[in-house]
């Protein structure tokens, strides 16, 4: 690559001539001698620019992500309905796990809620929210690669919990849909193979319309089994990394301290530290939440293990 990025770019590039290999830059503010010269790459996601580029800004002024999809990849193709009924196997809501014989009608409706899982699958703005950036700045890193002395892991401060209080819910769909039993809605049946229809409908899964479902407004206990399953999908999803954000900014400073602060190795663990913090972030709000609405409904029947 030619410069690294930064959100405070000092270099802007354009013109470029693929047949002749030759573009040029030009400054957008004062560089001082022995200051990097840094473009921007664009607003990627701190992932996708370390899949496209190896890099990612060690000071946090990245984005990264805070996601509900637990038991399937997104930027993927699109899930099987088995793959799908992972995220139904609690069966909240219900006072006992659903079986089909037993409990019919629930049966069918958990059929079809699986269907409109793996319909919205691989449209991402249902299960993953953007963060906003660890750190806000408008300053011009003197070195994207050549840490500061007084370098420190990028952290959350608690404008993002201000944050998520607005936004989250913006990807609470797929945790309405894996908690939404007969007695939450008239007619569920009915009204989940409406929104089937759309869906089948729609040009692209990685767009899908707006939905019925989202625009309702849903009673108190529904919406707290929603948060509770939203909470324990971002803590199934920091949980994949088998270790915890301390030992990860441990092995970020270690890595520092040996000079190796312009290596993959570092960026990679840049990018896990990001995304355990966002699901922690995501988690911690959803357990403000629950914690400032418990007793309010006693019969939730959440689970923390699977049927």
């Amino acid at each position: 690559d030619w410069m690294n990025s930064h959100i405070n770019n000092n270099v802007m590039v354009g013109g470029y001539d693929a047949v002749k290999r030759r573009g040029r830059a030009w400054s957008t503010k004062a560089i001082r001698p022995g200051q990097e010269l840094i473009m921007d790459y664009g607003r990627f996601h701190d992932p996708v620019l370390f899949g496209q580029y190896g890099y990612v800004p060690s000071d946090g002024t990245g984005v990264t992500i805070a996601s509900v999809a637990a038991y399937h990849d997104i930027g993927g193709d699109l899930p099987d309905l088995q793959q799908m009924m992972s995220y139904l196997q609690f069966d909240h809501g219900y006072p006992e796990c659903i079986e089909k014989e037993l409990h019919p009608a629930a049966f069918r409706l958990k059929e079809l809620k699986a269907r409109y899982l793996q319909e919205i699958a691989i449209d991402s703005s249902r299960w993953a929210l953007p963060l906003p950036p660890r750190l806000s700045t408008d300053v011009t890193p003197l070195s994207t690669t050549i840490l500061p002395d007084d370098y420190t892991v990028p952290t959350f401060d608690v404008q993002v919990y201000e944050y998520l209080e607005v936004h989250a819910l913006s990807i609470s769909l797929p945790c309405r849909i894996v908690t939404l039993t007969e007695k939450d809605l008239d007619n569920a049946e009915e009204f989940l193979l409406k929104d089937l229809e759309t869906l089948e409908k729609t040009a692209s899964p990685l767009d899908t319309p707006t939905l019925q479902l989202e625009e309702l407004q849903v009673s108190p206990t529904w919406m707290i089994r929603t948060i509770h399953c939203m909470r324990m999908m971002a803590s199934a999803q920091k949980g994949i990394y088998d270790t915890t954000i301390e030992s990860k900014t441990r092995e970020i400073m270690a890595l520092a301290s040996d000079g190796k602060s312009n290596t993959l190795e570092f960026n990679a663990a840049h990018v896990t530290l990001g995304e355990m913090q966002s699901q922690e972030a995501l988690e911690t709000w959803a357990l403000d939440v629950l914690q400032s609405v418990s007793g309010l409904s006693p019969d939730l029947y959440v689970r923390s293990e699977p049927c």
